[in-house]
């Protein structure tokens, strides 16, 4: 039996009261549930939840629909069932699970955002000759005198407030409880319950605060590559959180986590460059049971149990996909690289190494009571998170009594190849100017070092606050013939835009 914290039992309560309020009104309404990456989240509403049910009142039954981003509804489902084992208090169901149609008393019904909002492989919300889709089901659990109440997991994920709005509306729930460190409904709740950054401190449950690039500044910087010593100063800071655990008696073995950058953001793949610096510089490999990596493409067979405190696995190389609602508390590090964008800390992905392992502070080696994240970065912002505007529950038709048919002609311009492309002219027109100008006598093809600054001593007290951080200085690094390639390569698609529209286009 989990024991909650003294800040969860109280937000427990204020839930259960402010829900069964209400349900009693003679209107819809929503809470929302404003709480820190971190807190415990899941775990409170799992458990108000079921105090709702055990303490219903007015003879009032419930049946939910919880609804979360990418396959975090998994996740919460594995976490719900496993809490309410003991006492069966609530059934956890996907959508195939569902008898006659329709959401039991006191069963859950988890749903993943996308799946109802992808047009055009949406089996829920679709009309069928068999009638099996989210509205007929709504509307048969309804039928049965049960209200509904909606749970929409880490909300600020579910694109804009307005198709938050949206989809309330097709649901029509009795209670929308929205659930997130960053709501979007403010303007339209009728209750409000919030758990502040101090008190998930005050129970130590959560890293006081984020340094970033520490001691940056006294580092003496050689012939490193950015990339080599950004991950070097990760793992150098492993072992010596390594040791500090050993001295506090606690048998943990931090872990480093490595973000690559999408592929889409990059012009060439950072995995190989990264796998051959853990290789080659510092004998972290798969084989030796040191790496781990969590792509869409290739998974480690080790990764059951890397998020056990003395898991072997010192480094997991992954990217922004698993960074949501991911658990692994030994996490004490993030590595992340410059990228071809501008890039922004996303609540999630720091989310990742705040949480402490035991759930107390350690007083010898204080510290282990922060993250670290070692980063090639100029700059840095933390920025909320928000998700690509994915429902589409709505459908437009026109009103034929308003409206007439109205007939337009087709007029276009014909599409000339020119126009999107670079023509085998534009190699003379570029060599007559270069001349004109005397461009040969203006560059410079052998500079000493072309350098980029890096982020240097860095921190961040609340990753749920916009904003930038603070930093005291920056680093200069010499790039890598790597980085340089990129950055030639985005210099020419940028400056030959917008004849050109991307890399494959391109002449010799």
């Amino acid at each position: 039996m989990i024991e909650l914290k003294a800040y969860q039992k109280q937000a427990v309560g204020n839930l259960v009261d402010k829900i069964n309020k209400m349900v009693r009104s003679p209107e819809n309404g929503i809470c929302i549930f404003q709480s820190p990456t971190g807190s415990g989240k899941t775990l409170m509403v799992s458990q108000a939840l079921k105090e709702l049910v055990k303490k219903r009142k007015d003879d009032k039954k419930f049946s939910f629909i919880w609804i979360s981003v990418r396959m975090l509804h998994e996740q919460s489902k594995e976490k719900l069932e496993k809490y309410y084992e003991d006492d069966q208090a609530l059934q956890c169901s996907y959508f195939e699970d569902l008898i006659d149609k329709k959401i039991g008393e006191n069963e859950i019904l988890f749903i993943n955002w996308h799946s109802i909002n992808k047009k055009d492989i949406n089996i829920y919300v679709r009309d069928s000759e068999q009638e099996n889709n989210l509205n007929s089901v709504i509307q048969n659990t309804k039928d049965e005198g049960r209200e509904i109440i909606l749970i929409i997991d880490e909300s600020h994920h579910t694109a804009s407030s307005e198709k938050s709005k949206e989809l309330i509306e097709v649901i029509s729930p009795k209670v929308t409880l929205e659930v997130s460190a960053t709501p979007h409904l403010k303007d339209t709740m009728s209750e409000f319950e919030r758990i502040s950054l101090t008190e998930v401190k005050e129970e130590e449950m959560i890293k006081y605060e984020i340094a970033v690039n520490p001691e940056f500044l006294e580092l003496k910087v050689g012939p490193k590559s950015a990339d080599e010593l950004v991950i070097g100063q990760a793992l150098k800071k492993r072992e010596e959180l390594a040791e500090m655990y050993r001295k506090e008696g606690a048998n943990i073995n931090p872990l480093v986590l490595i973000q690559l950058p999408d592929k889409k953001s990059d012009m060439t793949d950072k995995k190989e460059v990264v796998l051959k610096i853990l290789k080659d510089k510092f004998d972290i490999t798969e084989e030796n049971g040191k790496l781990a990596i969590w792509l869409s493409e290739d998974k480690s067979d080790t990764l059951a149990n890397v998020t056990k405190n003395n898991n072997e696995v010192e480094a997991l190389v992954f990217k922004q996909a698993i960074a949501l609602g991911w658990d692994c508390p030994r996490a004490s590090i993030l590595v992340i690289f410059r990228e071809s964008k501008s890039f922004v800390f996303t609540i999630q992905t720091i989310g990742r190494i705040m949480r402490m392992p035991e759930l107390k502070y350690y007083l010898k080696e204080p510290e282990l009571n922060k993250g670290f994240v070692f980063t090639n970065l100029s700059n840095i912002e933390i920025t909320e998170d928000y998700a690509r505007d994915y429902v589409t529950v709505f459908e437009a038709k026109r009103n034929g009594e308003l409206y007439n048919e109205v007939s337009l002609p087709s007029i276009y311009l014909k599409r000339k190849r020119e126009r999107t492309r670079l023509s085998g002219d534009f190699i003379r027109i570029f060599l007559k100017v270069a001349q004109e100008r005397k461009l040969k006598e203006k560059m410079n093809v052998k500079p000493s070092k072309i350098v980029s600054p890096v982020i240097a001593n860095g921190k961040i007290v609340d990753i749920d606050k916009p904003g930038e951080i603070e930093h005291k200085g920056k680093l200069d690094i010499v790039l890598s013939d790597h980085e340089v390639q990129i950055r030639f390569d985005n210099f020419i698609v940028q400056n030959c835009s917008p004849y050109f529209s991307g890399k494959q286009n391109s002449i010799g």
